[in-house]
């Protein structure tokens, strides 16, 4: 326990001055039989404000635990994990750093990156017919649709009832499915969130243009995934370590694996990972592409995944006093322009161009292009909806707010 409280302390030093330093120290040891997380609120001053939001929320039952990385300039400047998660065996284990989690729909933001990496290998274009790719894509609005439709929610079609994808047979299942569903409105038009639909069309596209037809997996883990180190993030289920089941089930044991993982091999919502693997996708993002020295993802598709595609539809309808038909979305990021509220919990203080995404209603990451900043957190069990907006949007302005 003590070796948690020092790593906190030591990251605090370089804030407050020696005296104050030797005096966290001192109140650390004479209170170290209290939990971590609540040491950790004592001690880390400047982002002590985020920590007891998230105590407060365990402690009157908003989820049974929570974790929480940020970092700055690449480097570690917050680290807390509190309370309990649960196992496919085992509930209430203590939470920590090193468990892995599933990733839902911040997956999104891998497989729209590595769909980018595709772009700039002259493997797609994003504004190409969807169909040059995927022939059975084609009639009606299908022939005006690409993959920047795709990307940023305007496909329309939010509604396929798409399951898993973690075999070759289930993912062929799924290309059909989609082809014969019906295109509920002129692409472009408007945007509803896609949960699975959209970003698997992304996805298929990309395998289609690459001889042997790679798996999504191996394509993301030679694009992005090891040039990065994400060891950890993975579309294939764990089967080893510990891993957190969100939302909790309500009887155990529940083992993992494509029957019970409803989103097994999906690319907008199968991954699994650690937060470390989450903030280094947002760091590659946050260096603008690269990443030691090295282009991951070049200049012209880095930008297209950090500008709000609809932007002047959307200040255009505010103009005018009506809902907009569009949201804030860049081509896999959900991007914060001056909306209030957000449900992925991009900020309501936070600035224009603060990015992230978020899965189901336990977890996120979010990008803080202006302090360069990057934060990832997970609760082990979903708050109530209509708490949902409040406790997202909480956490990442006391986070932004607590940079410096």
């Amino acid at each position: 326990m003590m070796e948690t409280y020092c790593r906190a302390l030591m990251l605090m030093n370089h804030q407050i001055g020696r005296r104050q330093f030797l005096g966290t120290v001192a109140s650390a040891l004479a209170f170290s039989q209290l939990p971590g997380s609540w040491l950790w609120a004592q001690a880390a001053t400047p982002s002590s404000s985020v920590v007891d939001f998230i105590h407060n929320e365990i402690v009157t039952g908003s989820f049974p635990g929570a974790g929480l990385l940020v970092f700055q300039n690449g480097k570690l400047v917050l680290e807390h994990f509190e309370g309990t998660y649960c196992s496919s065996t085992v509930r209430d284990n203590p939470m920590k750093r090193d468990v892995t989690h599933m990733l839902y729909s911040f997956s999104k933001g891998v497989s729209a990156t590595v769909v980018a990496i595709a772009r700039q290998k002259k493997l797609i274009d994003f504004d190409a017919p969807l169909s040059t790719y995927i022939p059975g894509y084609k009639g009606e609005w299908k022939d005006e649709t690409t993959i920047r439709h795709l990307l940023t929610h305007t496909a329309g079609i939010p509604n396929i009832p798409l399951g898993t994808v973690y075999t070759e047979e289930e993912w062929q299942k799924a290309v059909e499915t989609c082809c014969a569903a019906k295109v509920e409105w002129k692409p472009g038009s408007r945007s509803e969130y896609h949960a699975r639909s959209a970003m698997f069309l992304a996805a298929e596209a990309v395998r289609s243009r690459i001889a042997g037809r790679p798996s999504w997996e191996s394509i993301c883990r030679e694009w992005l995934l090891d040039p990065i180190g994400a060891t950890t993030l993975s579309f294939l289920i764990p089967t080893s370590g510990a891993v957190s089941i969100t939302p909790q089930p309500k009887e155990l044991p529940k083992p993992l694996n494509p029957a019970t993982v409803g989103m097994a091999g999906q690319p907008g919502g199968g991954a699994f990972g650690k937060l470390d693997d989450m903030i280094k996708v947002l760091q590659l993002h946050l260096n603008g592409g690269t990443w030691e020295g090295k282009v991951i993802l070049e200049r012209e598709s880095w930008a297209e995944m950090h500008r709000i595609q609809y932007r002047e539809q959307i200040l255009q309808a505010q103009a005018e006093n009506r809902k907009p038909d569009h949201e804030p979305f860049a081509l896999g990021w959900k991007l914060k322009l001056n909306q209030k509220g957000d449900g992925f919990g991009v900020g309501d203080q936070t600035p224009e161009g603060t990015f992230g995404h978020a899965g189901i209603w336990t977890l996120m990451g979010m990008g803080f292009p202006q302090k360069q900043g990057a934060m990832a957190f997970i609760s082990t069990n979903p708050p109530t909806l209509p708490n949902l907006s409040r406790i997202r949007n909480g956490i990442t302005d006391r986070v932004y707010d607590s940079l410096r």
